[in-house]
């Protein structure tokens, strides 16, 4: 007990000289600037100077001494070349005021740094360990009951806490803070100690546990009361690690994910208050390690970790923007934009992990993307509703929505049906962002074409290409054909499709128009080939070259005159192109390797289409 008095005593009494000494040194301070602003007045205004030694002079010499007015009118202009002399050369000797000023600031706030941030810092963690090392002293040498040496760490805890509060009131912020993080590290160290150490143990699980749930409310109490994020940093560490520390030896994952829920809600209310975006990301780095954790050491408890999850998704999704939607009108932080992109990526994966370590049909996925999906598109017209001014914000919504939604298909479907989906979707958001003038939508359509692009083309084509079978042909054909109107459908449509004047500037700058009429004229002639092929392999399988080198020039020709019709150079040289190319085809590789009567054909063919082509052509000069 006489420990205590007096480490307490010693602690306040360092606490009242410690406010003297700032007392001191804020009048310094203040001197100090007040000789600063008086130096400056008198050397931008040396005049002052002048009159004050002039009054000197009328004081003490008689005021009747005569003296003739030519001559008084003679030396006045001396007098007054001899005060513009002074006052430059005190401009050019005397040392510059703002420089003097800006040196003393910055070595201030060098000195700030080192004693008042980093050696304070140092001093705390020095202190606690000090604390630690007594205590482990005294067990060995048995000095203090078991009882006292717990009792010792929360009375010096406790002894920090008052000291804190008593510094936080005299402008001694950051002094206050590292007693306030101290004595919550002290609180768990003893609590941990009388649970967990061999020599120790004289606290049973229950009141350990509920100690430390006490000392983690403690923490966010004084965090929030006192603006102290060091203590809310400790606190949230120490209320985490409180289940590990505190093991009794039984695995009780319900209790820890619902003792992880509680914790992650006390953020949820810091973030009410405060903004500090390192709490929150650290409390959700700590959520996840525990979320990653507990499902690969569960058995039999699928619905309740998905439930368990999907509020720590719902808590995270707010966490960011809960300033926003309380309407307090701050700016988005660009961290907490992270945070919030973070918590759905981590919330995915961990409901993969959850599916998989179930060994569960993972289409079945698809239910949680579509659910998430709407709760985005829910809280977009939430905020949309409450015309909340982070336009941003919206936007990022609808962003992750339409991902999932563009995600979903691939999860339930496959074959031709993948692609139309991703094909009917790209239109869809091309609509709206159309309609809307949102260029989120049209970045989200571009995405959604690309895939159903490469889907069609890398899949579903090669496919039809090698599933070649004379007795489903017509069949199949079908199939593709409906398929093909769709998915190269939409490329056209997407070309013809007219946007504001702000996303028509994007599609110009990075030629999206071009490149959309490309690929759907590579997807159409892909896909005439694949059947022409497919044809000649069913009924006529030697002329499958000289098939394509006739649909070569045909596709050629078409380009070539509705580009010429459209006045398009690139498509009129895309065409003569591939008719060159079909030619020498003709003369090097079908005339080798086609029988005679195919080779016949080929070139009577080739002959009336270049014929056609060239007297079309001429017509068209003649009359224009």
């Amino acid at each position: 007990m006489e420990i205590i008095i007096a480490l307490t005593i010693i602690i306040l009494l360092y606490v009242k000289l410690n406010e003297i000494s700032d007392q001191l040194i804020s009048v310094k301070r203040r001197m100090e600037s007040l000789q600063y602003t008086l130096d400056d007045m008198l050397h931008q205004n040396p005049t002052l100077s002048l009159h004050t030694e002039q009054k000197k002079d009328k004081e003490t010499k008689p005021s009747s001494v005569y003296k003739p007015l030519g001559l008084e009118a003679s030396k006045e202009p001396k007098e007054v070349f001899k005060i513009e002399t002074a006052s430059k050369h005190n401009q050019t000797n005397k040392p510059n005021f703002t420089k003097k000023t800006e040196n003393h600031q910055k070595s201030k706030a060098f000195e700030d740094f080192i004693i008042g941030n980093l050696l304070l810092n140092i001093s705390i963690v020095a202190f606690v360990l000090g604390v630690g090392f007594f205590l482990k002293y005294s067990i060995d040498h048995n000095w203090i009951p078991i009882g006292g040496r717990i009792l010792i760490g929360i009375a010096i805890a406790v002894s920090m806490i008052i000291a804190g509060i008593k510094t936080i009131n005299n402008n001694h912020k950051l002094f206050s803070e590292g007693l306030f993080g101290g004595a919550i590290a002290i609180l768990y160290i003893s609590i941990f100690a009388g649970f967990a150490l061999e020599d120790f143990a004289i606290l049973s699980f229950p009141v350990a546990f509920g100690m430390m749930v006490i000392i983690t409310i403690i923490a966010g109490f004084i965090s929030i009361k006192y603006d102290s994020m060091a203590t809310a940093v400790f606190g949230i560490i120490g209320g985490f690690a409180t289940p590990f520390l505190i093991n009794s030896g039984s695995e009780n994952i319900q209790a820890l994910m619902l003792y992880t829920i509680l914790l992650n809600l006390g953020v949820l209310y810091l973030s009410i208050t405060k903004r500090w975006s390192i709490l929150n990301w650290l409390a959700f780095v700590l959520t996840t390690i525990i979320v990653f954790g507990t499902i690969r050491q569960s058995t039999d408890l699928f619905s309740f970790l998905a439930i368990s999850i999907l509020i720590i998704f719902i808590i995270y999704s707010i966490v960011p923007f809960i300033n926003e939607l309380r309407e307090k009108h701050i700016t988005l932080d660009s961290t907490l934009v992270m945070l919030f992109g973070a918590n759905l990526l981590t919330y995915l994966g961990a409901s993969t992990q959850l599916f998989f370590h179930y060994g569960l049909n993972f289409k079945y996925f698809a239910i949680i993307t579509i659910l998430i999906a709407a709760y985005l598109l829910l809280y977009a017209y939430y905020i949309k509703q409450k015309g909340i001014f982070t336009q941003n914000l919206l936007y990022i919504l609808i962003a992750q929505a339409l991902g999932l939604i563009l995600i979903t298909p691939a999860i339930i479907f496959d074959g031709e049906v993948l692609s139309l989906i991703w094909a009917v979707n790209a239109l869809v958001l091309f609509t709206v962002a159309q309609k809307s003038e949102q260029k989120t939508f049209l970045w989200f359509a571009l995405l959604a074409l690309a895939l159903s692009f490469l889907r069609y083309f890398g899949v579903n084509m090669l496919d039809a290409y090698n599933l070649v079978n004379e007795q489903t042909y017509f069949q199949d054909l079908t199939k593709q054909i409906l398929t093909a109107i769709i998915i190269i459908g939409v490329f056209f449509i997407s070309y013809r499709l007219k946007f504001c004047i702000s996303l028509e500037k994007i599609i110009d700058k990075y030629q999206i128009r071009e490149f959309i009429m490309g690929g759907g004229i590579f997807l159409l002639f892909t896909f005439l080939n694949i059947e022409v092929i497919n044809w000649a392999k069913v009924f006529f399988p030697q002329a499958q070259h000289v098939s394509t080198t006739i649909l070569w020039i045909l596709f050629g020709i078409a380009i070539f005159v509705i580009s010429l019709n459209q006045n398009i150079s690139q498509g009129k040289k895309l065409g003569m192109g591939l008719i060159i190319i079909a030619i020498l085809k003709a003369f090097f590789i079908d005339l080798a390797d086609a029988d005679a009567l195919y080779r016949i054909i080929l070139f009577i063919v080739v002959g009336i289409l270049l014929f056609v082509l060239a007297y079309y052509y001429k017509k068209r000069e003649n009359t224009e």
